[in-house]
C-alpha cells in the first residue's frame, strides 16, 4: 500500500538525538477528476500529551489550518493531505514526496509542511485540523489558506498570505496578518501583551469587552475607521487615522490595512461560531 513519506524528529535534551521515521497515515484514495486530472489523498493524525504551558507550531504552504482549545493536555492533529496529477499513477507518486516533518520536545510540537525541489505547489493542499488544550500558545503559517483559531487563552500568532485570518474566544495575546484577506478576531479579555492585527487588501475588524482597557492606534489608507459602543477617548482622530484610549488606556491594540475598513466594537462575552 502506498504511504506518504512523515518524519518524526523527536529530540531528546539530554542527548541531543534527532531520529527521523516513515509513519503510515489511512489508505490512499484516488479518483480521477473531469479533465483528465486525477487526485490522490491520505489522512495524517498524531496526538501529543502538552504541558499547561505547551507551545504548538504549524507552518503550512497551500491549505487551511484550524485550531480549536479543548480541556486537558491532550493535542490530536489530523491533516487531510491531497495532491492532483495528470494520472493516477502520478498522484500516487506525488502523494510519497509530500512530508509533514514533526517535532516534538519539552512540551513543544512543530509539524511543517515540506515538498520537494520541483514539486508544484499548486498540486498540493494540506488542510490542518488541531484540538489543542486551551491554555497552549500557537503559532500558525501559511501561504495560500485560512488560518482559524477559536477557544484559546495563550498567545495566538497567525500569518498568512492568500486568505483570511478569523478568532473567537481569545483571551491571550493576538497577532495576526495577512496580505490577501480579512482579519476578524473576537476576544473575551484583553491581554496583557495586547493585540496586533495587519493585512494588505481586506478589513480589519476587533471586539473586546467593554470594560477592556487598552491604547489604540489605528490606520487605513482605503476606507474608513469606524467605533462602536466602546468608550474611547480620541487623542487623533480622522477618516483613516485613530489614536485614542479605551477606559483610561493600557496595552497596545494596534490595528492596520491599506484597502479595507477597520471596525472596533463591543464583545458580549463567549462568542459562539
Amino acid at each position: 500500500m502506498p504511504y506518504a513519506r512523515i518524519i518524526q524528529t523527536s529530540l531528546r535534551a539530554a542527548l541531543g538525538l534527532s531520529v527521523a521515521v516513515s509513519l503510515a497515515a489511512c489508505d490512499v484514495v484516488v479518483n480521477t477528476m473531469e479533465g483528465g486530472k486525477a487526485t490522490a489523498a491520505e489522512q495524517w493524525s498524531r496526538t501529543f500529551t502538552l504541558g499547561d504551558t505547551g507551545q504548538v507550531e504549524v507552518i503550512n504552504v497551500n491549505g487551511r489550518i484550524e485550531v480549536e482549545g479543548v480541556d486537558g493536555t491532550t493535542m490530536d492533529v489530523k491533516a487531510d493531505i491531497t495532491v492532483r496529477a495528470g494520472t493516477d499513477e502520478a498522484a500516487r507518486d506525488l502523494l510519497k514526496q509530500v512530508e509533514i516533518r514533526e517535532e516534538n520536545t519539552n512540551g513543544r510540537v512543530r509539524l511543517e509542511t515540506r515538498y520537494p525541489k520541483g514539486l508544484g505547489r499548486s498540486n498540493v493542499e494540506i488542510k490542518y485540523v488541531l484540538r489543542v488544550p486551551r491554555s497552549a500558545g500557537v503559532a500558525l503559517e501559511t501561504t495560500n489558506g485560512v488560518i482559524v483559531v477559536n477557544q484559546i487563552a495563550g498567545r495566538v500568532r497567525a500569518e498568512t498570505t492568500n486568505g483570511g485570518v478569523e478568532g473567537r474566544n481569545l483571551s491571550g495575546a493576538v497577532s495576526a496578518s495577512t496580505t490577501n484577506g480579512a482579519v476578524d478576531m473576537a476576544l473575551t479579555k484583553l491581554s496583557p501583551d495586547g493585540v496586533t492585527l495587519e493585512t494588505t487588501n481586506g478589513s480589519v475588524a476587533l471586539t473586546i469587552p467593554a470594560d477592556a482597557r487598552g491604547t489604540i492606534s489605528a490606520r487605513c489608507v482605503n476606507g474608513s475607521i469606524k467605533v462602536s459602543d466602546l468608550n474611547v477617548e480620541k487623542t487623533e482622530s480622522s477618516r483613516r487615522r485613530l489614536e485614542g484610549t479605551l477606559n483610561g488606556g493600557g496595552p497596545a491594540i494596534r490595528l492596520e490595512t491599506v484597502n479595507g475598513g477597520i471596525h472596533i466594537g463591543r464583545s458580549q462575552g463567549p462568542v459562539n461560531e
